[in-house]
């Protein structure tokens, strides 16, 4: 079992054993502990959810950073009955993951660009929908996760990340880490705002124990990835589609027909990492997906 699955189930061990002890407590009554904690966290998670019912306070080590940072987590639920996690860092809000009941629930925008990926998305199961907030970042994003048979797969798990306005940043066939267990690092901005001038961050996510910030630059939605080192983390891929008005250079397009004679595309990624810089061209026809990269440096 990898590291960080290992840290998730331990945080949802610890969540669990929170919300437990704090089960006997009235609906309405404080958990102790929570009376405990700095004044500074207290009242601003008054501010922030003043009308929701407390049902547990860890307080412990940021295990996801290995760091001596310490992480609070306020486990509540809102009048409808829904959690909400509150979590602070160092005392200093960090993050809150809203959970939705139902897609009905999503703001306009948001689920009009949920029906229009998935018109299906009414007869889904959904495995998580949840609104999330971030200190670093702007704005509220959506992380819906749902099962969908395909032709040769039953329940295959669909991820779809959406901005407030409903600008799709992130879509893929597997789960990702909840929010709740990670958090971005400063480190990981400062780079991005160096080699991405004027980039806007949209959305933080875990993928695969990879950090992604999904940022918007020079008008382009770019996926920009770090590998986890030690406390830290280390540049490891940008990527983006290419829309169709973006031009491909010829040398290009001239190596992917000499080397894979009679192959159609319909998608095109730009790839950049310590490697080098690569075109992917996939075609989104097939079930498989196939996919050829061609590597600029190599033409």
């Amino acid at each position: 079992m990898k590291t960080l699955e290992i840290k998730h189930l331990l945080y949802t061990l610890l969540a669990a054993i929170t919300l437990g002890l704090s089960s006997c407590s009235s609906e309405n009554e404080e958990p102790a502990n929570f009376n405990k904690l700095p004044q500074a966290i207290a009242q601003d998670f008054r501010n922030r959810c003043a009308s929701n019912t407390i049902k547990g306070v860890y307080s412990g080590d940021d295990f996801d950073r290995e760091s001596k940072q310490q992480e609070t987590y306020i486990y509540t639920e809102n009048q409808e009955g829904e959690e909400c996690t509150v979590v602070y860092l160092d005392n200093v809000w960090n993050r809150t993951i809203q959970k939705l009941s139902n897609i009905d629930q999503l703001p306009y925008q948001v689920l009009l660009q949920l029906l229009k990926v998935n018109p299906e998305a009414r007869e889904d199961e959904f495995q998580r929908i949840e609104e999330v907030s971030q200190n670093c970042i702007n704005g509220k994003y959506y992380i819906l996760s749902y099962l969908q048979d395909t032709p040769s797969l039953k329940n295959l798990v669909h991820t779809l990340v959406i901005n407030s306005d409903g600008t799709v940043l992130k879509s893929c066939t597997y789960d990702i880490i909840p929010n709740i267990y990670v958090h971005p690092l400063s480190t990981d901005m400062d780079w991005i705002t160096k080699h991405y001038k004027d980039a806007v961050i949209l959305a933080y996510v875990c993928d695969l124990g990879d950090d992604n910030y999904l940022i918007l630059h020079n008008g382009i939605i770019k996926s920009v990835l770090f590998r986890k080192s030690g406390s830290g983390t280390e540049w490891k891929e940008t990527s983006y589609p290419l829309s169709q008005d973006m031009t491909i250079p010829n040398n290009v397009l001239e190596s992917l027909h000499t080397t894979y004679p009679n192959f159609y595309y319909t998608e095109v990624k730009f790839i950049e990492n310590q490697g080098g810089e690569y075109y992917l061209f996939v075609d989104g026809s097939r079930s498989d997906r196939l996919g050829y990269y061609i590597a600029t440096n190599q033409i």
